[in-house]
């Protein structure tokens, strides 16, 4: 039958009641700060990670408090069981306190596992069962703490909301600077190639103008070159003549020596 325990919780989220639940129990057990308690305390097993409710220092190892407000998910407990005899096994857990829930079933298998660690490791394991009237007292304190908390958070949390606002306009004034001197740098560069392609321009315009001098006496070279050799064609190869037109032309020749001779004459007497 529902009773007080059953009606507070109902209200609650499955967080709200586990993180009240938890908070109210180290309260009223004084596992707090001061006295060097922590809350969600990790550590590697053999078996993997094990994040504990409540933990503080004992001696080379931790002693190790974990808190179940109601019924116990099978699968979940078993693995913490797993890592807490490896972690119990290899001295990190010096000792580890179970707390649950009168009424609040656990799987036959989870409570097989619990006693065989308190059998295999005497004095280090330990589970208790409590009621559900301190229970309930627990999650009435927990809620209390929780709020009294959420206050100090909401103050810490618009604290560092506001140094994170100003971590990011820092951040985005360095960005700026950065971006400056670079663009900085790339106009140097720029006006730096600038400077170095106006002192490259007239060499450039004069190797040019080299070249086309060059290309200029190349062209005529060849063209004498193509005119010397077609003269000498011409001279080796000389058109061909019939007999009859060589007569003509020795007798031409020879009249026109005659004739110059006659002349020659004349002009001496």
């Amino acid at each position: 039958m529902p009773d007080e325990y059953d009606a507070i919780r109902r209200g609650l989220s499955n967080y709200e009641r586990g993180l009240y639940f938890e908070l109210g129990r180290a309260y009223i057990r004084g596992e707090t700060a001061d006295r060097g308690w922590v809350r969600q305390f990790k550590i590697e097993t053999g078996k993997g990670s094990r994040i504990i409710d409540s933990a503080r220092t004992e001696g080379l190892g931790i002693r190790a408090v974990e808190r179940k407000s109601g019924r116990l998910n099978e699968r979940e407990a078993r693995e913490q069981l797993i890592r807490e005899r490896a972690g119990i096994d290899s001295g990190k857990i010096a000792r580890s306190d179970w707390e649950t829930v009168a009424g609040e079933k656990i799987p036959r298998s989870v409570s097989n596992d619990m006693h065989a660690l308190s059998r295999d490791f005497p004095g280090k394991f330990n589970h208790q069962v409590i009621s559900r009237t301190d229970a309930l007292r627990a999650i009435q304190v927990g809620r209390t703490l929780a709020s009294k908390q959420l206050e100090l958070v909401r103050v810490y949390e618009l604290d560092r909301a506001d140094r994170a606002r100003k971590r990011l306009q820092n951040i985005r004034e360095i960005v700026r600077q950065r971006e400056r001197a670079r663009e900085l740098e790339r106009q140097r560069e720029r006006d730096e190639r600038r400077r170095r392609a106006k002192e490259r321009l007239p060499r450039v315009r004069e190797a040019a103008e080299r070249l086309r001098e060059r290309r200029e006496r190349q062209q005529r070279t060849r063209e004498r070159l193509l005119l010397m050799r077609q003269t000498t064609e011409r001279i080796r190869l000389p058109e061909p003549t019939t007999s009859g037109q060589r007569g003509r032309e020795e007798h031409e020749a020879l009249g026109v020596v005659g004739d110059e001779v006659v002349d020659a004459r004349a002009g001496v007497s």
